[in-house]
């Protein structure tokens, strides 16, 4: 209290500043197409509420594709929303709160209308699905746009409950809730073990890979060293040094949209130096616990972020008076060690 006190009574002590304070928000929600489910858009925190929903239709849990929603659960999954593909382009501007599309195999969301409903800022991502039938060459990843919103995953898996053929867009959706709540968003969804019921449907050889893990990248499931079926590859479809892996994309949407959230709270304040530095605290504060948490490269703060605000640095004068407050933000993110080349040496004793 800043007020001096000395009789009893009640003192009032206003405080007008605004505090900010940039809290981290749900990384890996995701909207999931089911044929048949009609136009409605649904969201479930777990298993238990989808069944009981179904069930409460007349419906089976075996029909019109709900087979991918328990997969997505079994995998991992958390909080999602259900929707009938045709709706799901409309529906998905309306819920701020989703991050993840999942294709469940609906090849056609690759369309323009899901690069922008995926492009940078908006905070979300694509989990879409590869080939159905079987891929034998190098020309499967032609049909797909090269956009780092999105990431492609093949082949598609069976399991010991269905007879039909797991999209393998939800099962990956489930892993990444998975990783994201134990590891963070920044870790590579990738060299994860499935539930050991899942296989996947078609084999995938080292030379078959290599075809697809540069340009437009397409993800595989594969089975490996006897610890069954596991994602093998975090490639995004955008084959450029800034946006090539899926975790990096994914750390800066979650990051932007953190703190494009948290900045709604400064909409009107002064556009003066004790607000840009109230500002840039909250936002460094914010990305110092993204490099602690192991985000960040860098062994310095300095190396791994910085956020630069003011007039003569983001803003000119005319920005100032027309009330636009600039914000420069960098993150030095943290790629995945895809390639592991280990250099052996004979060591040959003298005698």
């Amino acid at each position: 209290m800043s007020i001096s006190v000395s009789y009893p009574g009640v003192y009032i002590d206003e405080d007008t500043t605004p505090a900010i304070s940039i809290s981290t928000r749900p990384t890996a929600i995701p909207i999931i197409p089911v044929f048949g489910w009609g136009y409605s858009v649904v969201k479930f925190n777990n298993y238990l509420e989808f069944v009981q929903y179904v069930r409460g239709l007349g419906k089976e849990l075996d029909s019109n594709g709900f087979w991918n929603v328990r997969a997505y659960f079994e995998c991992g999954g958390g909080a999602c929303y259900v929707t009938e593909h045709d709706s799901l382009i409309g529906s998905v501007p309306k819920y701020d709160d989703i991050t993840l599309i999942v294709a469940c195999g609906k090849t056609d969301i690759t369309s323009s209308s899901v690069r922008d409903l995926c492009a940078p800022g908006t905070g979300r991502f694509a989990v879409l699905d590869g080939p159905s039938d079987e891929i034998t060459d190098g020309t499967a990843a032609k049909d797909y746009d090269a956009i780092s919103g999105a990431a492609v995953y093949y082949p598609g898996l069976s399991v010991n409950w269905t007879t039909n053929t797991i999209a393998a867009s939800a099962v990956v959706a489930g892993l990444y809730c998975a990783v994201d709540r134990t590891r963070g968003v920044w870790k590579a969804p990738a060299n994860v073990a499935l539930p050991s019921n899942y296989k996947p449907i078609y084999k995938v050889s080292d030379d078959l890979q290599g075809q697809y893990n540069r340009e437009k990248a397409i993800n595989m499931i594969r089975t490996l060293d006897n610890r069954g079926p596991v994602v093998w590859g975090a490639r995004t479809l955008e084959d450029s040094d800034d946006w090539r892996y899926v975790p990096v994309r994914r750390l800066f949407d979650s990051a932007e949209r953190d703190i494009k959230t948290s900045m709604q709270a400064m909409v009107f304040e002064p556009n003066n130096q004790p607000t840009w530095e109230r500002v840039r605290g909250a936002i460094a504060n914010y990305l110092y616990s993204l490099w602690r948490s192991g985000a960040l490269l860098g062994s310095t703060e300095t190396e791994a972020y910085f956020v630069k605000i003011g007039e003569g640095i983001t803003m000119t004068p005319e920005d100032v008076a027309q009330g636009r407050l600039i914000i420069s933000v960098g993150m030095a993110a943290v790629r995945p060690a895809e390639f592991i080349v280990l250099n052996f040496t004979q060591s040959v004793g003298q005698g």
